[in-house]
């Protein structure tokens, strides 16, 4: 039963209605579910209620006739719809002296058995166990009362109970009961539609043979037999009707019915003979339990569904829309003959199917011996199956058995065979909760067998989200728990600006170090049918768990046709079904999204080795498997089966397996390829031409080539022949690769003259001259007017060759070029003054990369400054790793400040250092004084300044230029020797700045800072032990010096302790972190600011608390030391006793009167000064009693433990 609808607009959650559109009443009023259970008031008047029911009806049957006396407490909270003057009462009340479970005669044994006694191999089953009935008195069958009732089927019943007695039964079927009478006469007076007998034995033949089963019950010892009343089970407690296929040699249907008010659970086995009688009462018992069952106003009582929220939201899957009830029985595979444990296990075998959110839940009946009010709060066990994870679903309208099978990636399915009363409803519920977590799926992944309009109707009404990205969080929530991973450990971006937007990029897993098997196919199967991303990156992630993993225990998410039901097998020829997991599921992520054109796996599969398909004699060995990325996705290419036309492969090795698939679909230019990116692929001399060759067929379409940092060499003379066929090409990248020689450009320039390049990059490629007038030509022509990427780095370029280039580019004396020129590593030695010249002249691009220039002489480097403080060009410079002979003079520290000054146009400057083992670059400590110049810079957004060594006077200098608010917004100045002291003065400035929003927390920094503070308490200490090494003598005459009044005792140092240690290293990781909490709170509210939160003005004024915006007090490391060794406890310690004596002999001579003496708890002890203590090297005494050595680990972030 679903609560999913609101009662004439209701509160939410107050009372949902069910939904069943296949039974065969009017739907016009639908049974409702109350999932806002009341309070405990209900409760306890529930209880007394029950108590009053169980006084009045304390000797009535289990099953009786008529409502109970308070709706509330009824089995599903409703009341019979027949009046009580038409209700049906038994002939005489059982006496109240008789025993429970007590037979009427001797042989009554013989034809009621006990619960746990039923014979095995018997053809029928006896009904016994009958519990009290709380059916208050006046609601019994009355004879003469019968007229109104209607007798839906009735007929007479043989119940074979033992060898020595045969009994008869007669059973009717009513529009509301099942009833058992111990004969036609019993029946007749009950009913006047029914006959009576003939003769006092009636041979008349009828047309059923029933055996009723043992009425179980399971959480109730308050059972009882009835012997002389009519067994009575209301048809709204019937669970299932169903045909039981058993094997025996006649029709069986078998009646599972549930009293959740008196805590019965029982079975009613009807065998036949012919097979029209079999279903004629198979079809009347179902049809009136159903109708039975639309009746009811409340179909589940109130402590059951707080029992079911309990169990269901335990595990987080409760949500008032999405909460369905079923009652069903798990079908179990029954024998010729049920024995007693088999009956035994009935009551174990009804269970409650609750539809959550992401999941489907068995959960058994509760232990009905505990008080309504503490059901919910008992430990429930359940079974419960992610709904994605459905791949099979049988349903039969004829009857109410129904099958679900789950499976879990690489396992065996698992079938669940019930039977319910409402298995259409069932069936619908889990269709609408599927189609709910997977709305972009245009087809079902699962095996359906059941009536058509199920699927027909089971979209009606419900709602898509519009915003697909929350569709796909739904369906990728729904995919990970029903694999039971963790949907908080998958992180992934969603970026609008790229070139192919919006791109969908799966970043690492926030809690484990890479994807397991199941997260992988959650993220991929909720990507499926996605249309709103256009790209998909799995960029640096691991795949190997799906590379040649075959799950060989079903295909149901294999993609074997289009999106139009093409099936690809028949014709196309491609068959997925014994493929990898990567295969099917790469190929599934292009077939079925029709927005998806690009696809990025970059070192996707970085321990991928080909392996050579043939041995050392030529024989064909196993057959390398490939990467399996390109046999799924160039084959759907070639066919025209998919919109993806760029395909990324950098950093996965190809072998002969990858070209087979690769080079038949470069061949035909119906594939309309735009990019195939193997950079990094491992390419050999053969593998890379046959790439170059056979794209020329894509040269209508194709946009990107990118073939470096691959082994093999490259033949001049095709690839210019291959690049003269391409039109549309706009990057191309050739970076570290190797050529055959010759003196010809790589590229002629009547080729270059028909491109529209947006990014040319051949780092690492020996560049001749006549490449570099081909390129400066290019620049030089409006077809560079795209170009914004050239990358030139080692390139064994000079300065001249650079200046070309630059004064190229530059066509209007006066223009701003918009270009990023990367020239870095090259040898600027010769030329460098070119360089200037063209900065000085205003011939540079916007953005200008110079890293790791050797400059043979500091001239020319304050050259490069004095060009830089007048250019009006560059707007982003990187000076970085630049090497001096010897740090930075006065005059050229002084040109750094004048650029920071006077420049007008930077935005983004790199002047950071590197520190390396072998070699160390910086520019001195009169930078310290050149960052001065900031204060007066108001265009500077971005400033790094790393590995350059500016220590507590640069930070100080970097927060004078903070507190002067400039137009900084981000400063990169890690790795610094920057201690506590300065990270609090660059905190504290931080305060009253507001642009500032990216301020490092100098992690490594603190780290130094650390190993700088072990250093120097190691030094420390081994002053100390080495300053005891003077002769014995010299410090007994010393003290006996001291002792006499002659001279005066040095003050002792405080010495330091293992607890010292302790507490500098908690001390300084503490303030540490304050200051980190504190930068933290600064820059967020920044960002705000600088976004236009609400709340956040331009000012920025009290928006933080007082205490955090008050600067805080930097200590430096010798003040942490000092702080604290002036808290360190006081040691007490014996004197030397022959020192001991000596002060004793004086004592008594009256010498040494500047002895102090004090007397403390009646004692005399000496507070002389004794210089013995500082003999006595830093130890503790461990359990074996060797000494131990306190010193501090150098461990990153900051924090030392004791090192033994």
């Amino acid at each position: 039963m679903a609560p999913s609808a609101k009662e004439n607009g209701g509160s939410k959650g107050e009372r949902r209605k069910s939904i069943n559109i296949f039974s065969r009443g009017s739907l016009t009023s639908l049974t409702q579910i109350n999932t806002d259970v009341s309070s405990s008031d209900s409760l306890e008047n529930g209880e007394k209620e029950k108590k009053d029911k169980k006084k009045l009806g304390k000797r009535n049957s289990l099953f009786g006739l008529g409502p109970s006396s308070s709706p509330d407490l009824s089995q599903d909270g409703s009341m019979s719809p027949v009046k009580s003057s038409d209700r049906l009462d038994s002939p005489k009340l059982r006496p109240k002296t008789l025993q429970k479970n007590r037979p009427s005669s001797i042989f009554g044994s013989l034809g009621r058995k006990s619960l746990t006694h039923v014979e095995e191999g018997e053809g029928e089953s006896t009904h016994n166990g009958t519990p009290e009935s709380p059916e208050p008195e006046g609601m019994h069958l009355q004879v003469g009362q019968t007229s109104s009732r209607t007798v839906l089927y009735h007929g007479e019943i043989q119940t074979t109970s033992g060898m020595f007695r045969k009994k008869k039964e007669y059973l009717v079927l009513t529009d509301t009961h099942l009833l058992r009478f111990k004969s036609q006469a019993r029946a007749s007076e009950a009913f006047s539609s029914i006959p009576m007998p003939h003769g006092r034995n009636n041979t008349t033949r009828h047309p059923s043979t029933t055996s009723i089963g043992s009425l179980q019950e399971v959480q109730s010892n308050n059972s009882h037999t009835s012997a002389e009343h009519e067994n009575q089970i209301p048809l709204r407690q019937i669970v299932t009707v169903y045909r039981l296929e058993d094997g025996r040699p006649f029709f069986t249907t078998e009646v599972v019915y549930l009293d959740e008010d008196s805590y019965g659970v029982g079975s009613i086995q009807l065998m036949l003979h012919d097979p029209k009688d079999a279903d004629l009462w198979h079809s009347s018992i179902r049809g009136a339990a159903q109708k039975a069952r639309l009746l009811m106003t409340e179909p589940f009582p109130e402590k059951i569904i707080r029992y079911l929220v309990a169990a269901v939201d335990s595990v987080e899957d409760y949500d008032c829309d999405h909460f369905q009830i079923f009652r069903v029985v798990r079908r179990t595979t029954t024998k010729a003959g049920r024995s007693a444990d088999d009956l035994q296990k009935m009551g174990s075998s009804v269970f409650y199917l609750v539809v959550g959110i992401n999941k489907v839940h068995l959960v058994p009946l509760p232990d009905f011996s505990v008080p309504s009010a503490r059901i919910s709060n008992t430990k429930i066990g359940r079974s419960s199956w992610g709904i994605v994870s459905l791949v099979d679903l049988r349903v039969t309208y004829d009857d109410d058995r129904f099958e679900l099978a789950f499976r879990q990636p690489v396992r065996a399915a698992e079938v669940l065979e019930l039977a319910a009363s409402a298995s259409p409803d069932v069936a619908f519920a889990l269709l609408r909760a599927w189609r709910y977590l997977k709305p972009l799926w245009d087809d079902h992944n699962f095996n359906y067998s059941g009536p058509r309009r199920i699927v027909d109707t089971c979209e009606t009404g419900l709602t898509v989200d519009e915003d697909e990205l929350d569709c796909f969080d739904r369906t990728l929530a729904a995919y990970c728990l029903a694999y039971n991973t963790s949907p908080g450990n998958v992180q992934y971006a969603v970026d609008w600006e790229a070139e192919d937007a919006p791109e969908f990029w799966l970043w690492p897993p926030k809690y484990s170090k890479k994807y397991t098997l199941a997260e992988l196919l959650a993220v991929m199967r909720s990507l499926r049918c996605n249309e709103q991303f256009r790209s998909i990156s799995f960029r640096d992630i691991d795949l190997h768990a799906l590379h040649s993993t075959v799950d060989g225990n079903g295909i149901e998410h294999a993609a074997c046709a289009t999106r139009g039901g093409i099936s690809i097998e028949k014709y196309f020829g491609l068959n997925p079904k014994d493929k990898s997991l990567l295969y099917q599921e790469v190929q599934a992520l292009a077939l079925k999204s029709g927005k998806l054109r690009r696809m990025d796996f970059t070192n996707c599969l970085p321990r991928r080795r080909p392996r050579d398909n043939f041995d050392f004699d030529g024989r064909e060995v196993d057959k390398d498997p490939g990467c399996e990325i390109v046999a799924a996705l160039l084959p759907l290419c070639q066919a025209q089966l998919t919109n993806v036309n760029w395909i990324i492969l950098n950093g996965i090795e190809l072998g002969e397996t990858d070209l087979d698939s690769l080079v038949p679909a470069m061949q035909k230019s119906q594939a309309k390829l735009r990019a195939i990116e193997c950079s990094h692929c491992g390419l050999n001399d053969r593998g890379i031409m046959q790439l170059i060759t056979h794209l020329d067929r894509q040269n209508a379409t194709l946009e990107y080539i990118n073939f470096s940092d691959n082994p093999g060499r490259i033949n001049l003379e095709q690839f210019q022949a291959s690049m003269s066929r391409f039109t549309k090409l706009r990057k191309l990248n050739l970076s570290r690769t190797t050529w055959t020689t010759g003196d010809q450009p790589l590229v002629l320039p009547e080729i270059l003259m028909t491109w529209r390049l947006q990014e040319l990059v051949l780092d690492g490629v020996a560049i001749n001259m006549k490449t570099l007038e081909s390129i400066s030509t290019y620049l030089a022509s409006p077809m560079s007017d795209d170009l914004y990427i050239l990358k030139l780095d080692q390139c064994t370029l000079n300065g001249d060759d650079v200046a070309l280039l630059m004064h190229s580019m530059v066509r209007v004396p006066g223009e701003v070029r918009s270009l990023e020129l990367h020239v870095s590593a090259n040898r600027f030695e010769k030329g460098v003054n070119e360089i200037v010249k063209a900065i000085r002249a205003n011939h540079a691009p916007t953005h200008l990369f110079l890293r790791m220039i050797e400059f043979a002489k500091e001239d020319h480097f304050r050259e490069l400054l004095q060009a830089l403080r007048t250019n009006t060009t560059i707007r982003c410079l990187d000076i970085s790793k630049a090497s001096l002979p010897y740090d930075a003079g006065e005059d050229t520290c002084e040109a750094m400040r004048l650029v920071f000054e006077d420049n007008k146009t930077l935005e983004d400057l790199d002047i950071s250092g590197e520190q390396a083992h072998l070699e160390v670059t910086r520019f001195g400590i009169g930078l310290n004084s050149a960052l001065q110049g900031l204060k007066k810079n108001k265009t500077l957004k971005t400033l790094r300044i790393m590995y350059q060594n500016l220590g507590l006077e640069g930070a100080n200098t970097l927060s004078s230029v903070i507190e002067a608010d400039t137009g900084l917004t981000h400063i990169y100045c890690e790795h610094n020797d920057i201690n506590l002291q300065g990270f609090t003065t660059l905190v504290n400035a931080l305060a009253k700045n507001y642009k500032i929003v990216l301020l490092p927390f100098l992690q490594d920094d603190q780290t130094t800072s650390m190993k700088r503070m072990n250093a120097n308490m190691r030094e420390t200490r081994r002053s100390a032990s080495s300053s005891k090494n003077d002769h014995h003598l010299k410090t007994s005459v010393r003290r006996t010096l001291t002792t006499f009044g002659v001279g005066h005792s040095k003050p002792e140092k405080p010495e330091l302790t293992p607890q010292d240690v302790d507490e500098v290293v908690r001390l300084l990781n503490e303030r540490w972190q304050q200051q980190m909490s504190r930068l933290a709170q600064f820059l967020e509210r920044n960002m705000n600011i600088a976004a236009g939160t609400l709340g956040f003005g331009v000012d920025g004024e009290s928006i933080l608390s007082e205490e955090t915006m008050r600067p805080t007090t930097a200590l430096s490391d010798q003040g942490i030391l000092e702080q604290v060794l002036s808290n360190t406890t006081p040691k007490i310690e014996l004197n030397n006793p022959v020192e001991s004596h000596f002060h004793g002999q004086t004592q008594a001579m009256n010498i040494g009167s500047d002895a102090a003496y004090t007397k403390e708890n009646g004692r005399m002890s000496s507070v002389a000064e004794s210089d013995d203590e500082e003999e006595r090297p830093v130890t503790a005494k461990t359990r074996n009693g060797k000494e131990k050595d306190f010193d501090l680990r150098e461990t990153e972030g900051g924090m030392f433990t004791m090192d033994s």
